[in-house]
């Protein structure tokens, strides 16, 4: 069977491929496999949904030589279905962690009959799947939760504990919340996020160090020495924070996470993680300052968090799940 597999990033490619059955082929469209950072969509001058638009009818694919597509994030998604209609094929596309939110609700009435021709759109929360359901106006039977996937690459330092608590993210992150939690405590932490957009016109406390868009090493080193990480979210349904939370887990690091619906389903509470309220300043002291002084449970929690990992979210089920919802 010959797949397509339409992906805003080269590297999910890689191990997609290494977990094919022999019995199908892959096709990587839109991000090149080829290193030349130019020829990815992300190096366009122009809005992400025209770059990959444009960047897929540029090469020419011919949708119907494939027997299924698969699409990652809603722009990729919406650029494939739309091309597919030029076309005039039926071949199905599988849809694969869209997110609605923010300023793209608007343009449901835009958005749903392109989703509307989708086999299947993966969610990555089950809270996630219901609430799309109702937003698409779609069968709900059109949904399908599956965990996000996630392995340590070969290039990530061992373990460390480096005396600072970590904060990673940018994606529906309440740093402001993080900001008031500890200020005036002697906890070190660490902030890294695309921008400051998150902070809520909050100034970080002396002990917060802010660092902006990291890279690949630099990210992944302060992952692995980090003592423990902090996750605040903001209580909503899509999914946000579990892949930072599954780089941590695998890096046998401790967590606390907001408890929300959209990270539910890649927790066990006090075994793998501690959970806090969102938006609860005082229980998030108190959980780090607790966590902060108890090596052993931090080390109870980082085993239990990586076995999880490997177990639950590694790459080859999540991609045996993804063929059986071809058609």
């Amino acid at each position: 069977m010959r797949l397509a597999f339409a992906i805003p990033w080269r590297d999910l490619g890689s191990w997609l491929f290494e977990h094919l059955p022999p019995e199908h082929t892959g096709e990587l469209l839109f991000a090149s496999p080829e290193p030349n950072a130019d020829q990815s969509p992300r190096a366009s001058k122009l809005p992400p949904y025209l770059a990959e638009f444009f960047c897929l009818t540029g090469r020419g694919y011919k949708l119907a030589s494939y027997d299924t597509i698969f699409t990652w994030e809603l722009r990729c998604a919406l650029a494939t279905l739309l091309l597919r209609r030029l076309q005039r094929t039926k071949t199905p596309v599988v849809v694969v962690g869209p997110i609605l939110k923010g300023g793209v609700l608007k343009a449901l009435p835009l958005i749903r009959p392109l989703l509307a021709d989708a086999v299947k759109i993966v969610c990555f929360s089950s809270a996630e799947r219901d609430e799309y359901a109702v937003l698409l106006k779609l069968p709900a039977e059109r949904f399908v939760f599956l965990p996000t996937p996630w392995a340590a690459p070969r290039d990530v330092p061992e373990p460390t504990d480096g005396g600072f608590a970590l904060a990673l993210g940018q994606s529906n992150r309440d740093y402001a919340t993080l900001f008031r939690a500890v200020e005036g405590l002697t906890i070190p932490v660490t902030v890294v996020a695309a921008d400051d957009t998150p902070f809520g016109g909050i100034t970080p406390p002396p002990n917060v160090t802010v660092r902006f868009n990291t890279d690949h090493a630099t990210t992944n080193a302060l992952i692995a020495s980090a003592t423990l990480h902090l996750i605040p979210l903001h209580p909503t349904g899509f999914s946000s924070g579990q892949t930072v939370l599954l780089r941590a887990m695998a890096a046998k690091k401790a967590c606390i996470v907001s408890r929300i619906p959209g990270v539910a389903d890649y927790i066990e509470e006090n075994q793998t993680t501690v959970l806090v309220p969102p938006h609860d300043e005082v229980a998030l002291r108190d959980a780090l300052s607790r966590l902060w002084g108890d090596t052993q449970e931090r080390e109870r929690l980082g085993e239990n968090a990586a076995r999880t990992a490997q177990e639950r979210f590694g790459f080859a089920g999540f991609v045996k799940h993804l063929l059986e919802l071809i058609p």
